[in-house]
């Protein structure tokens, strides 16, 4: 998860990922990231269709990485 960070991090404060990394909220907010949550108040809030939409996708980066990494394998 810690690769994808600097992808979804804006350059304002209020788009940083600010929850100590041992935290479950740390998680959430980048896989709310993932499902297309900007973060401001101006957006709607954060809901569970914006959070199944960030699992999906971050589901399909993760089954992309464990492809590659089973290419590059050389047993």
């Amino acid at each position: 998860m810690q690769e994808i960070l600097p992808k979804l991090e804006g350059k304002t404060r209020k788009q940083k990922n600010l929850h100590p990394h041992d935290c479950l909220s740390w998680a959430a907010w980048i896989i709310a990231r993932l499902g297309g949550w900007k973060g401001y108040k101006s957006e709607s809030p954060l809901g569970p269709i914006t959070m199944f939409r960030g699992l999906k996708k971050f589901q399909d980066l993760l089954e992309g990485y464990n492809l590659a990494k089973k290419l590059v394998r050389t047993d």
